[in-house]
This record gives C-alpha cells, structure tokens and sequence, in this order.
C-alpha cells in the first residue's frame, strides 16, 4: 500500500497496487431501456470508463444491477456489456451468472487486462435486502465471490445509499478502496456539504415529494441552506401546507402518489424554519398543452401544475446569481413538454452563475445535457437519490463502509 497524497478517511485506488491483481468492481450501470432491451442512455457507463481504463494490467470483474423485480427494464446485462465494449474500446465479456461455479470458473481463467460483467446482481434474492455490513458480507453471494479477489472498488456512488450484498457486503472481507467516480462524487459534493460561505441556496424539485423533504429537514436541522426554492411536486405540498388551494387535480395527484402524509411535515418545517423555505408566487398551468400562467392563490378549476411561473423564475434566478453555493436538485415541471421547461431552463443557467454550483438527479441531468451546461457547473453528480441523500448530510452505507475499512485498516 502506497503513501497517501490526500488525506481522506477512505481509501482509493492510488492507494493500493492494482496491476496483476484480480479486481471485483461495484459499478452503476443501471440505465433506461427500450420494450426491446435497447439502453436508452449511455451516460452511466460512460462515467465509469475512467476507472475501467485505470485498471488495464489487472483482471477486472464487474458487478451492477438493472432495474427492479417487477420493472420492464429489469433484465440481464447483457446488452450493457456490448455496449460497454463499444465505448471502452475493449472487449468486455459477459457471464449470464453471478456466483454459479460456472461464474466462478470464468473468473479464475480471467486474463490480465480483460474485463468481465456478471450477471444482474438483482437476480440474487439476497442483493435486494437492505441488512446491516455484518450481515451482508455473510451472504452466499459475497462467501462465493470473495475469496477469488484481491480487491474490491466500489466505483457505484450512486447506489451506495443502499446497504446492499455488492455495495457493502465484499468491504468487511476484501480490501477495499473507491475507484475514480466515487472519489469525483465525494470530493465534488463534499465541498457542497462542507461550505461555510453564504448565501448557500438550495433548489429543491422533481416528482419525488418524500425524498426531497426528507432532504430539507435534514438539511436545515443542520444549518445547510440560507433559502431552499422549492419547485415541481415539492412545491405543491408545501403549497397545500399553507392552505393555498392547488386545484382537485393537483390536491388529487398528491393523494395518488401517496404524499398526503407530507403536508404535515411540511407544515412543521415552515413553521419551524420560517422564511427559510421560499414556495412559487406563480405557476403554469397546463391548458390543453398550452402555458397558462396565474398566481399560487389563482389556481381554479382543473388545471394540472407543469412549471413555476414567470415571476417565481426570476425571483428564483436572483437568489442563485448571488448565491455562494448553489444545490440543484430536480426540475421545476415537466421539462419534457416544450411549453413547461422554462422554469428548469433559466434556473439552471442562473445556478451556474454560483460560486460554487452542485447538480444532480436523473432528470437533471437530462436537461443540462441538452442545454449543454454540464461544463459550467462545479460539479454534475451521477448520484439521483444518492446525491440528495449525502447533501443533506446523512451517511451512506456504501461509504460508510469504505470508511470502516479504511479505519480498520490504518489500525492494523
């Protein structure tokens, strides 16, 4: 093990010696697909090549999941090792298995310099149960595996919110280090996290309710944010918290998604928080696919919410231009409809005026990929869930797991 050149409470992979080591990779691979098992977005692979690359005179294996039981895109990985070969430039064979003696076989004739994708890691039971470190490296999948590698990266951040088999398991028997996209992930998110400058402004959207205000309380329970801007679902609930009347539609699709629930908790923050929490003055409305912009205390009829208004974006773009630090996370409406990306549009390009300026979530990241913004935000995180989950300063399994190796290690 080499000297380190960064102090950090983990290990990487400068860490170590990786060349003719037989190497168990963790990566994210996980991307959309068509109805004929096409991969719809290249992103995630992509972002791993830089630690695929690193590890040309080592035999490498990878692990990744692809979707959930249930799901239409939960399927093998076989067509994400072809298109890993296409964008590497090197082959990358596939094993429709995980930890069989076929898989296993296949692992030990492994070649230097070659690399191999196991089956989905989702196929295995025992990969969908959230238990604790312990447990996980007690499995039959990481008993099978662990004693054919030298090392384990976990190079997936954006799963490593979850206490599962390939994320933590292998960390309590293999030496274990980040690879090149987790070290990006933590190091870009942690000066987010760890900024002392203000204003520091948060801009907190998307669909998922329950997740974002999850991340609001934490974030301001430990004194993150100056102003968090809410937009898209978010919004509407803490809309609903303060009594304003969205609309039957809108009040009825809250209750179809399951988030009635959060209007009391947002109800609390507001009242606990006062004038940190800042909610639209405006919205779009969606009038038979046309824009249709009236104040929050407008809303009739049945009109479903698709954007923040006119008035709300530039009170919105404001705070940003004069923020310090700049999160966002989510878009304001349905971006997807060219009506309704107005609000994502400007405020991203406000956000990049930040000092410093973080992004994140699959829906994000779309829409900066097609504003090709990506090149002037600080830091574009791949992290969706995982990205929210770090920024509001709750640990993550997957690096907590690195980081009780890394402790592990230094004493002993």
């Amino acid at each position: 093990m080499s000297q380190k050149t960064i102090e950090k409470d983990y290990l990487t992979m400068g860490d170590v010696v990786l060349d003719d080591k037989t190497v168990l990779v963790r990566v994210d691979f996980n991307s959309p697909m068509d109805d004929n098992g096409n991969i719809l977005d290249d992103r995630k692979i992509k972002s791993h090549l830089p630690t695929l690359r690193s590890l040309e005179h080592s035999r490498v294996v990878l692990m990744s999941h692809q979707g959930r039981p249930g799901d239409m895109d939960y399927t093998t990985l076989e067509a994400h090792a072809k298109l890993a070969t296409e964008l590497l430039g090197q082959e990358v064979t596939y094993e429709d298995d995980i930890f069989s003696s076929c898989a296993r076989n296949a692992i030990k004739s492994l070649a230097q310099g070659k690399i191999l994708l196991l089956e989905n890691t989702r196929f295995n039971a025992e990969e969908i149960t959230n238990l604790t470190l312990e447990e996980q490296a007690k499995s039959q999948m990481v008993k099978k595996l662990y004693p054919l590698f030298d090392l384990f990266i976990n190079d997936a951040f954006s799963v490593s919110h979850r206490s599962q088999c390939s994320v933590v398991g292998f960390t309590e028997v293999l030496l274990s280090v980040a690879g090149i996209l987790m070290d990006k992930e933590i190091t870009g998110l942690d000066k987010a996290l760890k900024c002392h400058e203000h204003p520091a402004i948060f801009v907190l959207g998307g669909a998922k309710a329950n997740d974002s205000i999850k991340a609001i309380s934490n974030i301001l329970k430990r004194g993150g944010a100056d102003k968090i801007l809410t937009t898209g679902v978010v919004a509407t609930v803490f809309m609903m918290a303060m009594g304003i009347d969205v609309g039957e539609v809108n009040r009825k699709f809250i209750e179809d998604e399951k988030y009635m629930d959060q209007i009391s908790i947002a109800s609390r923050l507001l009242k606990e928080y006062s004038g940190k929490i800042v909610v639209p003055e405006d919205v779009a409305l969606n009038n038979g696919g046309e824009r249709q912009e009236v104040k929050v205390d407008k809303i009739k009829g049945d009109l479903p919410i698709a954007d923040i208004g006119r008035e709300t974006i530039e009170n919105y773009s404001q705070y940003l231009k004069e923020a310090k630090l700049c999160v966002f996370h989510g878009p304001t409406g349905i971006f997807e409809l060219d009506k309704f990306r107005l609000g994502t549009d400007k405020l991203l390009k406000a956000a990049t005026q930040a000092s410093y300026s973080v992004a994140g979530g699959g829906h994000t990241l779309d829409a900066i990929d097609q504003l090709g913004l990506e090149s002037k935000f600080s830091h574009v995180s791949m992290g969706g869930g995982a990205s929210i989950t770090y920024l509001s300063g709750e640990a993550l399994p997957g690096i907590t797991a690195l980081k009780n190796y890394a402790s592990r290690s230094s004493k002993g």
